[in-house]
């Protein structure tokens, strides 16, 4: 609704006004709705054609080993367990089932992963040549291929071997260095920030490359938020950043949602006000109103195709952030027999009665398959609750999406 001067004058009266009452009559009221509102949703996914069940798997991220230089303690990874790293014959077996699915396609990605990937160069090396040959057998036109890594041990080759491929290289840092040494270390202990700022620098400084900033909110950074962009984007030169929702590891959130999703949205204007890019989960909500379409299958692309964890023993994570779960693991083999496994994934909208009356529906719609393993039950944490619904306010406030 778009409302002159004069009709949000009325509404700051005591109601009811002329204004309260013609709103009432469209069905917005001060009040949540009072009917259940999750058919209604279901049935607008059903008309747009939104479905929960990907149609196929077009991205890998290869998880070459769980050995790590640092120990960062909001890691959903177990590090350094001593299990055996990925074989050359495993990454070949896992990119052949990739481009064979998507054959013909314009594209498939590649994410080398860990731990941290760069303890294992040679398998990222080698799985980059084995792309190339397949992407030429499948007539699959472009392979898109990132990293993330911390940063800390970076080498001439790497840095080489990433420019002739035009990867896309994720840091992962938090702040400045007394933040980011708050929860990310090196295994002895001590911080590795002086040496990560260097090799940000090469990267940057070596055409081809596209570099950006994987940021987590943690309890050291939330109420810092928009200062530890400004020092990203001023002081390390990095005017990409995506900033990762809390991973609920224990199966609660570590942050408080609302002030996550304030301080999200002050860090994305001080970004755009240096010429940088902020993304999170928090675009969710001006997508969706920008849209008028639902943004709640965050599992997907939005081309309705899965990124996917290959894990050593040519195994499938459909959840590319949860390595263990039964639920989600199968072989290769298993995946080609029975495509519709990848249903095994799909978001059930809206599992608990409340979701039917919360304003953020549409954007959230319950928690992910993940997140209901993770807490051991369909019931949100509240947190996560107040998150989206603050994104929601904030986006119609700020009234980006009414464009």
């Amino acid at each position: 609704m778009y409302l002159d001067r004069g009709e949000v004058t009325d509404l700051s009266a005591v109601p009811p006004t002329a204004t309260h009452k013609a709103l009432a009559e469209l069905g917005f009221t001060p009040d949540r709705p009072r009917a259940d509102q999750r058919e209604a949703l279901r049935d607008r996914l059903h008309q747009l054609c939104l479905d929960p069940v990907p149609v196929r798997i077009s991205g890998l991220r290869v998880v070459l080993t769980d050995r790590c230089n640092m120990k960062c303690s909001y890691c959903f990874v177990k590090t350094n367990t001593g299990k055996p790293d990925m074989t050359e014959q495993e990454i070949a077996d896992g990119l052949t089932y990739l481009f064979e699915t998507n054959a013909g396609r314009d594209e498939v990605a590649i994410q080398w992963f860990g731990g941290e990937p760069t303890t294992r160069f040679d398998l990222m090396q080698h799985g980059d040549t084995v792309a190339d040959s397949l992407a030429a057998q499948y007539g699959v036109k472009r392979v898109r291929r990132t990293v993330v890594t911390n940063g800390a041990s970076l080498t001439d080759a790497m840095i080489d071997h990433f420019a002739s491929y035009e990867y896309g290289v994720g840091i992962s840092i938090d702040g400045p260095p007394a933040i980011n040494a708050e929860h990310r270390r090196l295994l002895g202990g001590q911080p590795a920030d002086d040496r990560i700022q260097r090799n940000v620098r090469r990267l940057l400084d070596t055409d081809g490359i596209h570099v950006g900033c994987n940021l987590t909110p943690t309890p050291a950074n939330i109420g810092r938020l928009a200062e530890t962009v400004t020092w990203i984007i001023d002081h390390l030169g990095l005017k990409f950043i995506y900033a990762n929702t809390p991973i609920p590891t224990s199966g609660r959130w570590m942050v408080k949602g609302r002030e996550l999703a304030e301080e999200l949205y002050q860090a994305r204007l001080v970004a755009l006000g240096r010429g940088g890019l902020m993304f999170s989960v928090l675009d969710r909500a001006f997508q969706a109103l920008d849209r008028r379409r639902p943004m709640l299958f965050d599992h997907m692309q939005s081309d309705r195709t899965l990124n996917v964890a290959l894990l050593p023993g040519n195994r499938v994570s459909l959840c590319d952030i949860n390595f263990t779960a039964p639920s989600f693991l199968h072989t290769l083999d298993e995946l080609r027999a029975d495509p519709n496994l990848l249903g095994g994934i799909a978001k059930k909208v809206a599992p608990i009665p409340e979701c039917g009356q919360c304003p953020a529906l549409a954007i959230c719609g319950g928690p992910s398959r993940n997140e209901q393993l993770l807490i051991g039950g369909d019931r949100p944490d509240p947190q996560m609750c107040d998150f989206y619904t603050s994104t929601v306010e904030i986006a119609v406030w700020d009234s980006t999406g009414v464009q």
